[in-house]
């Protein structure tokens, strides 16, 4: 089944149509008296079992990891089609847009977003982009009677884990394996930004790791494209806070589409550096070298006033990140090239020859080709010897 551009249920693709028809909704479930609390599970937590158009047999739910972010309006399963190929179900969860303040503004946003994020999936699977993770199909099922019962769902390439499942399984990975991973990361945003996507939400969550050494992108939810309007545009940072670049932390919002977007995607290209070989994140190796004053929970100025103080306090940041790093040659490379994703400055972000030139100043080619390089000195065993 190809992904379908209209969400029938709630009034096809209009957006006078969609909030009549999530208005009428809502004053069903309204009616319901057990509309605030359900008395059995919400239909998309019923999907157990169930046979999907396309063969597909709904399996065990997937239930979210401790720490996990996200996915607050989708529920997860494992699925199987009858030719044996396993997929990952992402159910939408309509019940818990009804729990809050504005039960009808918050179905229409959630309807916006699926159909954002069906469409996007729809562009990557066209342009071949294959370090992004792809949709197999979408489609809806009836669960019940219900206002809610017919719950949709896209399928999704089904990943052995994310990459911190993959830590942990392995302990201390192997050097090439790391370096691989993040040549894969950045081939997945340099395909993105192509088609000029920014990603905005890259974390190890959401680096889904196949057959045990293939890294892929997923959840393209926060996701933004140039010259279009998209569901968390409005937002002062669109992915996760925790992960968000230093500059947003402070209230920083640059009003240029690529410094704000593709910026953001290149700090979160380095902070995974970080995170694979220290176990953290960029910013909280920063924020553990500035005293309390300085740090965005307390400080009262503007960025440009606490930059300099930031910056001082990144350089010690990959300092302690080249303590992690064991080989010296990798240790040099590793520590310049977050040096230059995770300048504090986001205008001063990316390869200083890439900058220099005219055209795309955020092209992450070069960095494609510089952790291919890595990798595969790793792979053949000859690091430090070149």
């Amino acid at each position: 089944m190809g992904i379908p551009k209209l969400l029938a249920p709630l009034g096809g693709g209009h957006p006078r149509a969609q909030k009549s028809a999530i208005i009428k909704l809502f004053a069903r479930i309204s009616a319901f008296p057990s509309f605030d609390g359900w008395m059995v599970e919400p239909p998309a937590y019923r999907l157990k079992g169930m046979l999907l158009d396309g063969g597909w047999r709904v399996e065990d739910r997937v239930e979210p990891p401790p720490g996990a972010t996200g996915g607050n309006f989708s529920c997860g399963y494992h699925v199987r089609r009858s030719d044996g190929t396993r997929g990952f179900l992402k159910a939408l969860d309509f019940s818990r847009a009804l729990r809050e303040r504005d039960p009808a503004r918050e179905l229409q946003k959630l309807t916006e977003a699926y159909n954002f994020e069906r469409g996007l999936l729809e562009q990557c699977k066209a342009r071949r982009m294959d370090r992004v993770v792809q949709a197999i199909e979408d489609g809806a099922v009836e669960v019940d009677q219900s206002a809610i019962g017919r719950v949709q769902y896209l399928i999704l390439e089904c990943a052995d884990g994310d990459i911190r499942a993959r830590l942990h399984l392995l302990g201390r990975l192997e050097l090439a394996w790391k370096l691989r991973s993040l040549h894969h990361i950045a081939t997945g945003l340099h395909q993105l930004h192509g088609q000029q996507i920014a990603h905005q939400d890259v974390k190890p969550s959401n680096v889904l790791v196949f057959d045990g050494k293939v890294s892929k992108i997923g959840d393209l939810g926060s996701a933004s494209i140039r010259g279009r309007d998209c569901p968390r545009d409005g937002r002062a940072f669109a992915g996760d806070p925790a992960y968000a670049p230093v500059e947003a932390l402070y209230g920083y919002r640059d009003p240029e589409w690529t410094v704000r977007r593709q910026g953001c995607d290149l700090w979160h290209l380095g902070s995974m550096v970080v995170f694979l070989f220290t176990g953290s994140t960029m910013n909280g190796l920063i924020l553990g070298e500035l005293p309390a004053s300085l740090r965005p929970d307390n400080w009262t100025g503007t960025f440009a006033d606490v930059l300099p103080y930031v910056i001082d306090a990144f350089g010690r940041a990959v300092d302690t990140l080249g303590h992690h790093v064991t080989d010296l040659k990798v240790r040099s490379d590793l520590e310049e090239i977050v040096r230059q994703l995770c300048s504090p400055d986001p205008r001063l972000r990316g390869h200083p020859l890439t900058r220099a030139q005219a055209g795309d100043r955020f092209s992450l080619e070069r960095y494609v080709s510089w952790f291919n390089l890595l990798a595969r000195r790793a792979e053949i065993g000859i690091l430090g010897r070149v």
